[in-house]
């Protein structure tokens, strides 16, 4: 296992504030590494794609697994993680920026995982422009997945004018591990997404992009409200949630039975909700360690069994005054759009000419609980390659969590994530090799 120097990149990370994405020892390697288990492998691999779980966590729950320790992305929030999970590439490389980004065909703020339109820019000083932004709603807090989907901001004018989803130029679309191991030869790759099911955006289609999709409900005109309902009420009781997930991985191996091709199975486990309201309390380390349990059946069985996740979870405690002084910063008169980012990690979008002035304003309303930048600074500092591309979809001024007081996009959850701290940071990639 790599030393924290190594895993940070040579040295402590970010000052005061954190832990920087490792070149190698990251989730980026996580594509490669499950390609050389399924090389190995006689009958296939598992992966349980773990939301929210820290590899301290991970550690104390799965003493007889193989956990190697890696970091999460910049930002480390669900919907930049899990596509660098899948594509091993850099941010920069699949544009998955943050949960809530700028569009670059239109420069509506949108959220990524599901496509939809949080609010369109306000022109420089209209007359009816509304007097305060507030903090933007949320576009991942723990319920991304799970139908709790944010409201469009006073900035906006609604949804897309077509109906459809917007957001399809927001990322780019890149070769999968799926499609990797699905050309490969007596092979097959197979996705139970569940939660990820729900989703019909660009940001889904292009995560699981060369998997067949297991139960197909795509091919049946969508999930039904039964299956919905089931996971929604999985998502309150962990317990509950990883059998169900042990049953859909043996369905899933019932219907591949006769197949007779090797398969990487991978199924989305959606314990980040109850992380986001209780942390790692005893019924989650209790689901957690439920995880190995299957895992180590599964092994016995002759299957290679991988378990990763995308980022950890931190305890928050928002401060009223400061979610105050932040939306007197990310207001209409200063800035085009509110607030993108999400969590632990956010942004503004100023007006032009106004990038200093609200940097300046931002720190100082912040102090000491926030790490304040220009986007230009991000690159030296090792957290995310600035390409045209990248700035397109970011905000011009980044604030970085530097303590639990850090004003968050909403109210509500106990346990967070965004940032840079090690449990945010450090996630697991744990193995049960066959018995």
């Amino acid at each position: 296992m790599p030393d924290d120097a190594d895993l940070t990149g040579g040295h402590a990370g970010v000052p005061g504030v954190g832990v920087i994405p490792h070149p190698r020892e990251s989730l980026r390697a996580v594509p490669d590494r499950i390609l050389a288990a399924l090389d190995r492998a006689e009958r296939g691999v598992v992966v349980l794609a773990v939301d929210g779980l820290s590899w301290r966590a991970a550690r104390a729950a799965w003493p007889a697994a193989d956990i190697a320790r890696l970091t999460s992305t910049f930002p480390s929030t669900s919907a930049t993680a899990w596509m660098t999970s899948v594509t091993g590439l850099p941010v920069a490389g699949h544009l998955a920026i943050g949960a809530a980004c700028r569009s670059p065909a239109d420069g509506s703020l949108v959220n990524v995982i599901t496509g939809e339109t949080l609010a369109r820019a306000v022109p420089d000083r209209a007359d009816d422009a509304p007097p305060g932004g507030g903090p933007p709603v949320d576009a991942l807090s723990g319920n991304a997945f799970s139908g709790g989907g944010p409201s469009v901001d006073s900035r906006s004018s609604g949804a897309s004018s077509d109906g459809g989803p917007p957001g399809g130029d927001l990322i780019a679309v890149r070769t999968t591990v799926f499609e990797r191991a699905a050309a490969l030869p007596g092979t097959v790759a197979v996705a139970v997404g569940r939660e990820i099911d729900t989703l019909t955006s660009p940001w889904s289609a292009a995560l699981l992009r060369g998997a067949a999709r297991f139960p197909a409900f795509r091919d049946a005109g969508g999930v039904p409200a039964a299956r919905r309902r089931e996971l929604a009420a999985q998502a309150l009781d962990p317990e509950s949630l990883v059998e169900a997930v042990a049953r859909d991985v043996e369905a899933a191996f019932a219907e591949h039975a006769a197949d007779g091709r090797r398969l990487l199975l991978w199924i989305y486990v959606n314990l980040d909700d109850h992380f986001h309201r209780h942390g790692y309390d005893p019924l989650a380390m209790r689901a957690v360690a439920g995880l190995e349990r299957h895992a180590l059946s599964w092994a016995a069985r002759g299957w290679h069994v991988i378990a990763h996740s995308d980022h950890g979870q931190v305890p928050v405690a928002p401060d009223p005054a400061l979610e105050a002084a932040w939306a007197e910063v990310d207001a209409p008169e200063l800035c085009a759009l509110p607030g993108g980012g999400a969590g632990r990690v956010r942004w503004l979008h100023p007006r032009p000419g106004r990038a200093g002035e609200a940097a300046e304003r931002l720190a100082a309303a912040l102090g000491e609980h926030a790490l304040v930048l220009a986007a230009g600074e991000l690159p030296g500092l090792g957290l995310l390659e600035l390409t045209p591309a990248v700035r397109e979809r970011l905000g011009e001024v980044v604030a970085v969590a530097a303590s639990p007081r850090f004003p968050l996009p909403v109210r509500g959850p106990r346990f967070e994530h965004g940032a840079l701290t090690e449990d945010e940071m450090f996630v697991p990639l744990a193995l049960w090799p066959p018995a």
